[in-house]
């Protein structure tokens, strides 16, 4: 038997292997099953938005204490920084020249008085004797030019004397309001008041605090017919503030509205706007710079996660899905961020099922499956939102 040659078993084996691919089924294309994502309805719940305006500190009351006589100081009467009381001795200056101004003033005075009575009497006399024409009518007028002079001089010297007085008690040089004085400017033995008061310290008043800040015409025209009602002594009616720190802290004790200027600045729109904030323990120094919080609540808001809102050349707009499990956009207008939400103005009503997840796998006109966010996975997404 003659052996096959090669040539022929090659072509066996492709007729062969030929005929096992026509044998196969023909591949034929399987849809894909629809993307997932995670829908959420929108939140309605009352929402305290804070609008931030940069302010500033300032002491209620600031008293520039300066030496009102020129002398020298003999005597300081507080420690640097330390808190003081109305009517509290700060400085001594030295007494004895006033003193003694205050004697020879009080000798005049005693002087004046004198001569007053001589010309009392010079002046009764004569005008008795000219009752009997012994002295002449010049001489009665005479005596009583000479009278209304020593009245005079006493009134002089009764000033002269109440000058000395006042300037005696300028040598106790003490404080006219209650608060905290800073660091002493001069020492004992210095020369003070010579050609202007000089300035010995400063006190100021830190209890209440005053901050002010500037608002926007848009922020505050809303509110313009409360504060215009604001009144000194009822400050419990007046809108409440708060105030954040340079550090992001929080200053603890809310503070209320009691001032707003009278005109707007035209340049920017703004106005000059007060808020006093209890200070009990002076936490707060004035010209300190801070964030003034000013609350703006909205009640029953629609919110979704910021995250689900999508931003295109139409605007803002997020993505839902309808009762035929299809996503649609729709374009919304936002409010403020509320943490790591965002109030929608308009566009939802908050019966939609809004995708919160999975929008990289939603676009408009497909078809997907859900799943609803349950309130751990929403925590989580909040949470990440947040550190993002």
């Amino acid at each position: 038997v003659k052996t096959a040659q090669p040539s022929v078993i090659v072509a066996a084996s492709i007729l062969l292997l030929s005929g096992l691919i026509g044998c196969r089924q023909k591949n034929t294309f399987v849809q894909p099953p629809p993307p997932q994502v995670t829908v959420a309805k929108p939140e309605k719940r009352d929402v305290t938005i804070f609008m931030p305006a940069p302010g500033r500190l300032e002491a209620r009351d600031a008293v520039d204490i300066r030496a009102r006589v020129l002398g020298y100081i003999e005597k300081v009467m507080f420690d640097d920084g330390e808190f003081v009381e109305a009517g509290q001795q700060l400085f001594q200056i030295e007494r004895a020249p006033y003193e003694a101004a205050l004697k020879a003033a009080e000798a005049r005075l005693s002087s004046a008085k004198a001569a007053l009575g001589i010309a009392q009497t010079n002046y009764d006399r004569r005008q008795q004797a000219y009752k009997t024409r012994a002295v002449s009518e010049i001489d009665v007028l005479t005596a009583r030019a000479n009278l209304d002079s020593a009245k005079a001089e006493v009134l002089a010297a009764e000033a002269a004397v109440t000058q000395a007085k006042i300037d005696l008690s300028y040598t106790d040089v003490r404080s006219p309001v209650s608060g905290r004085a800073s660091r002493r400017l001069v020492s004992v033995g210095n020369l003070v008041g010579g050609g202007e008061p000089t300035l010995l310290t400063t006190v100021v008043v830190q209890d209440p605090i005053h901050a002010y800040f500037n608002v926007s015409e848009r922020v505050l025209v809303p509110k313009l017919g409360d504060l215009a009602r604001l009144e000194e002594n009822d400050m419990d009616s007046a809108p409440e503030v708060f105030l954040e720190l340079a550090d992001g802290s929080r200053y603890p004790h809310p503070g209320r509205i009691d001032f707003v200027d009278n005109r707007a600045d035209q340049t920017t729109g703004t106005v000059t706007v007060r808020a006093r904030f209890p200070n009990p323990d002076s936490e707060l120094l004035p010209g300190l710079y801070g964030r003034v919080l000013i609350p703006e609540k909205t009640e029953n808001a629609i919110l979704v996660p910021d995250l689900a809102i999508q931003r295109d050349i139409g605007g803002p707009f997020v993505l839902i899905v309808n009762d035929e499990n299809k996503v649609e956009a729709r374009y919304v207008t936002l409010g403020q961020k509320a943490d790591t939400d965002r109030i929608i103005k308009s566009g939802l009503d908050g019966t939609e099922n809004v995708i919160v997840a999975g929008l990289q796998r939603a676009r408009p006109g497909i078809e997907v499956t859900t799943t609803v966010q349950t309130a751990e996975t929403a925590t989580d997404a909040k949470e990440a939102s947040a550190q993002q």
